[in-house]
């Protein structure tokens, strides 16, 4: 075997195993490396959602649910 076609093997094996690592990392959540990774929610109450319009109602739906928390503003009727 050629220098060469080493070289791109040996990158080829080290970049696969890299995005293996990568792969296990994200999915396991921090079970390999030991660390502790918080949950991004949304909102988790109303006044998360507060974007300072009082024409506005702020709610944070599903906020039980950190995945599924969204924010939404409605508009108020009669608000000028």
């Amino acid at each position: 075997m050629h220098h060469k076609t080493k070289s791109i093997l040996v990158i080829v094996i080290l970049v696969g195993f890299m995005a293996i690592v990568a792969v296990l990392v994200n999915n396991l959540e921090g079970e390999i490396t030991g660390a502790v990774i918080k949950p991004q929610c949304r909102c988790i109450d109303n006044s998360d959602c507060d974007d300072n319009n009082p024409c506005t109602e702020d709610i944070c739906l599903y906020a039980d649910n950190c995945k599924a928390a969204v924010c939404i503003n409605d508009l108020k009727s009669n608000c000028q």
